[in-house]
């Protein structure tokens, strides 16, 4: 209740630290909730008051064998309180309530300082790596200067020796530069982060300093933390960042200067997610910021942090050093006389760990073929009439490197190909008269089927059904059509005549299932070959029989049965002559 009243804690862990009611009744939560599972599970401390060691009247853990955080019944609550207002009276009882009771990931940010320190003990932990770095005694202790000297992600090199593993490479970056600011301070992870960047979470800096030293490979992780610190105290760095950070960063790397550069290199430029690539990594080199906190990083194609970090590594020397001699012309242009870039060195760490070189990296060089067109000639062909296969036959070169040069100028590319002059009459003439296929016919003027098969359709030419009947062996006309031109659309290609056959028979019935059992053939055999010869003849020859009604034919149909029975019987009686004069 004191707490409560005066707003502070000064008794037991906290005689020295006075915080506040609000970390002080966390503080209790945590500890009356480790109490509880104390008794739960049989450990009782000499420390523990007298009679406040029975387990009945907690029922919290009889589901899963863990104690609530926040138990249903008072007697519970006061139990666990009682016993973690005693543990607040040592550090060594708070200690010994915590351990193995409290996970390596609780978040601490709203206990008090005193209890993260037993938290950090009751894990192995002599101190926290937080209250370890604030405790270190600087000459000089300047934040906002010291932010001035550091990029908001701590730089590359560095934050893949001091980072703990497993963690992002960008959010360890910006923890780490925190932790490189608060260094000797009484600031706040979130304070710190502010001064570099305000759009950070604090929290983001917590997870990553209760990860330090976790794993004997970081444990030397503070001590370089600390020793980065004094150089950059007692050291007059290159470049402001504060200043870089405020920088309108909107305007740098346009697309053109970018195929320049590809272009000197000697190497593909690529498409638009290449080249905000390349503006990212110039923005994240010069500003030192968050790739996200890019002017730009709304745009389409804008990539991720992962995305230009792989970027960097992989960059060829030559294209390096002209990304670097842009940016150092955007600096100059904002009257800025910096380097590009600057760190200091890594044998300050004194932490060993493998680390690839960024650079160094191939990318496909630009075509020879594409040097060979030039966009002058091009433009000036293109603009004649010429079309793009023949300005790409001209230069020995594919129609895909014709199109890039002339996009790459802005001229805008007519869609398809020139139109094929054909004639209606000659076309008429090939496709009717000569039985020519379609490809026959594509092939002799020199245009795509699609092309010939749209000029059939706007002549009003009938096409004939895809398949064998449209090819050159299988295209004849039956005789026994005539001059008929209703039979010359029936009686050619395969199994003409006996889809005729098959008609004559299917009139003779009152119904198709009728006609098929005669035939021998299935239903739906027959029903596909009707079909057929009514789309030879142009339209439906029979009405299927309907509610009692028997088959019947359309006019077209009887036209046809008409046509069919005489030629047909004019056949079979030419055939009978014949055979009557050879048996004379």
């Amino acid at each position: 209740m004191r707490v409560i009243a005066t707003g502070v804690g000064e008794f037991g862990i906290y005689a020295g630290g006075r915080p506040s009611t609000v970390q002080v009744l966390s503080d209790m939560l945590l500890l009356s909730r480790a109490a509880r599972q104390a008794l739960v599970d049989g450990e009782h401390f000499e420390w523990m008051p007298a009679g406040q060691v029975d387990v009945r009247p907690i029922a919290s853990h009889k589901r899963t064998g863990k104690v609530d955080l926040r138990p249903s019944t008072a007697r519970e609550v006061a139990l666990g309180n009682t016993i973690a207002f005693v543990a607040l009276q040592s550090g060594d009882r708070v200690t010994d309530l915590l351990r193995g009771r409290v996970s390596v990931h609780t978040a601490l940010d709203h206990y008090s300082p005193p209890l993260r320190d037993h938290v950090s003990r009751a894990l192995g932990r002599m101190r926290r790596p937080t209250a370890t770095l604030q405790a270190v005694t600087m000459s000089v202790v300047d934040p906002a200067a010291r932010a001035a000297k550091l990029p908001a992600v701590l730089w590359p090199e560095w934050t893949s020796r001091l980072a703990p593993r497993r963690l992002d490479a960008e959010i360890a970056g910006g923890a780490l530069a925190a932790a490189v600011v608060f260094v000797g301070t009484r600031l706040t992870h979130g304070s710190a982060i502010k001064l570099l960047d305000p759009a950070a979470q604090g929290r983001q800096v917590s997870h990553v300093m209760r990860s330090l030293g976790r794993n004997a490979p970081e444990a030397d992780t503070i001590r370089a933390i600390a020793r980065l610190v004094a150089f950059l105290d007692e050291t007059s760095t290159p470049i402001d960042f504060a200043r870089r950070r405020v920088i309108d960063y909107s305007g740098i790397l346009p697309r053109d200067e970018w195929r320049e550069i590809c272009r000197m290199a000697n190497v593909l430029p690529g498409g638009d997610r290449r080249w905000q690539t390349a503006r990212a990594h110039l923005y994240a080199l010069l500003s030192g910021n968050r790739v996200a906190r890019a002017p730009f990083a709304q745009e389409a194609g804008f990539p991720s942090f992962a995305e230009v970090r792989s970027f960097r590594d992989g960059l060829p020397e030559v294209v390096s050093r002209e990304l670097n001699d842009s940016a150092t012309a955007f600096l100059k242009a904002r009257h800025i006389d910096e380097p590009v870039e600057w760190m200091p060195d890594l044998d300050l760490a004194g932490v060993i760990v493998d680390v690839a070189a960024s650079g160094g990296g191939e990318w496909p060089e630009a075509r020879p073929a594409r040097a060979a067109v030039k966009p002058t000639r091009a433009v000036a062909a293109y603009s004649a009439g010429q079309s793009v296969r023949e300005i790409a036959f001209e230069h020995g070169v594919a129609r895909q490197t014709v199109s890039r040069v002339l996009e790459e100028v802005g001229v805008e590319i007519r869609i398809g190909r020139r139109r094929a002059d054909i004639d209606v009459e000659w076309l008429r003439r090939r496709y009717i008269d000569e039985r020519r296929t379609i490809p026959e016919i594509a092939a002799e003027v020199g245009v795509t089927m699609t092309t010939i098969n749209r000029h059939l359709e706007a002549a009003g030419i009938p096409r004939r059904v895809r398949g064998s009947a449209s090819r050159a062996t299988a295209i004849r006309v039956d005789p026994r059509a005539g001059d008929s031109p209703l039979l010359r659309r029936i009686l050619v290609g395969q199994d003409a005549t006996q889809r005729a056959d098959r008609f004559l028979v299917v009139a003779r019935h009152g119904t198709m299932t009728a006609a098929a059992t005669e035939l021998g053939v299935t239903l739906s055999i027959l029903a596909n070959q009707m079909r057929r010869i009514g789309v030879d003849a142009g339209g439906p020859l029979i009405h299927r029989a309907f509610r009692g009604q028997p088959l019947a034919l359309t006019a077209l149909g009887a036209d046809v049965h008409r046509e069919l029975s005489r030629a047909f019987e004019f056949s079979e009686a030419e055939g009978r002559a014949r055979r009557a004069e050879e048996s004379q």
